[in-house]
């Protein structure tokens, strides 16, 4: 039987942490098993130190011949070559990608393969989970959406990446358009979010599987993460003082956030499933639930969530002009005018912050200066 899935984890350094990833993808290819597809571990140690080469080796030795775990070792030095690595050492049909801190529920092979084989697809869809929940030093629940979806909003991908790495695809895509290597030095650092954009930009879509989750660890100082902010952090130019031209209009209550609001979607008693499964092999996954076994009262993601502060971000992206200031952008958005001085203050710096796809560099208190600096010089601030 030729190979089916290729559930692939990307380890670095991660020593013991990375057993709970490898468990869980063991875990979700022995349910694949079940179901009757042909489904193999391969574990990618990208310059791996001896810690994580000893904790990859335990597991290899596990290998049977019903459950396969392989491994190779690459010296690439980035997430996204690595994730190349996988394509390249591998025949199998299908591939999913798992992170060395992050793990799958474990369904997600089985749910994911019969989302893309159950309803026509080409080579360039990609299948997400629903929901991504965030645990660690940080808890919230991150909604992936449809991108045929009628709100899904390119000028919202266009400031924040809208689905994870953390994908079921053709092998066939990744070899046809592969990961980019991250380069922090010239200021790229996301190489998701450009090869999410390519998959749109190729005529792909983006699907989020029913009833599926993921669980994405959390930790302050996160190496790669915190390197891809800092390289991503833009400057806006200096400039003069916009000058008014005309009255600002008189600003106005912020809307009510429920009539801007799409319902979150109410999640399924398979996810609760999940949850209490991963929380076998991750005890701080529980975190993310109360005592009763609800989930936490968590933060939830601008994807499914169009607030009136979001719109407002929306809009200054889509009035900025090449040599414009802040400030000029600032003057021409109803939007903006009509939320509270503390929002405006917030949207306005996640703006300047968002500036980063134009190559500037900008740090997080920078941007709150410059967008107190620019809301100061507005007739209608408070």
């Amino acid at each position: 039987m030729s190979q089916t899935i290729t559930a692939v984890v990307n380890l670095h350094r991660e020593g013991m942490t990375a057993e709970p990833s490898i468990i869980s993808a063991w875990r979700s290819v022995q349910r694949a098993i079940a179901a009757g597809l042909s489904a193999s571990v391969l574990l990618v140690l990208d310059s791996p130190d001896a810690a994580t080469t000893n904790v990859a080796a335990r597991w290899t030795n596990r290998s049977t011949v019903d459950t396969v775990i392989d491994s190779v070792t690459v010296h690439e030095g980035d997430l996204g070559a690595a994730r190349n690595a996988a394509t390249a050492h591998t025949a199998a049909s299908w591939l999913a990608f798992l992170d060395a801190d992050d793990l799958w529920g474990e369904h997600w092979l089985v749910l994911a393969h019969t989302a893309a084989t159950s309803q026509p697809s080409g080579i360039y869809d990609v299948f997400h989970p629903q929901v991504n929940i965030i645990f660690g030093d940080h808890h919230s629940l991150l909604h992936h959406i449809d991108s045929e979806s009628p709100d899904f909003r390119w000028s919202r991908f266009c400031l924040h990446n809208a689905w994870t790495a953390l994908s079921f695809v053709r092998r066939e895509l990744l070899t046809e358009l592969p990961y980019p290597r991250n380069d922090l030095d010239s200021g790229f650092g996301y190489e998701d979010w450009s090869w999410n954009m390519a998959v749109l930009d190729s005529g792909g879509r983006h699907h989020a599987v029913e009833n599926t989750c993921h669980f994405i660890k959390r930790i302050n100082g996160d190496s790669l993460l915190a390197a891809s902010q800092q390289a991503l952090r833009t400057r806006y130019p200096d400039v003069p003082a916009p000058q008014r031209t005309s009255p600002a209009p008189a600003p106005k209550p912020t809307p009510d956030p429920g009539t801007h609001v799409v319902a979150p979607i109410d999640l399924a008693s398979e996810i609760f499933d999940q949850i209490t499964l991963a929380g076998t092999i991750e005890p701080a996954v529980t975190e993310t639930i109360s005592g009763r076994g609800a989930p936490r009262s968590l933060p939830q993601n601008f994807n499914t969530h169009n607030t009136a502060a979001q719109f407002a971000l929306e809009e200054l992206w889509r009035l900025r002009t090449p040599n414009a200031t802040i400030g000029e952008i600032c003057e021409r958005s109803p939007q903006l005018a009509s939320l509270h001085a503390e929002d405006r203050l917030s949207v306005v710096a996640e703006f300047v912050l968002s500036e980063k796809l134009l190559g500037r560099t900008v740090g997080e208190s920078v941007a709150i200066t410059e967008a107190t600096t620019a809301l100061s010089q507005l007739s209608s601030a408070p």
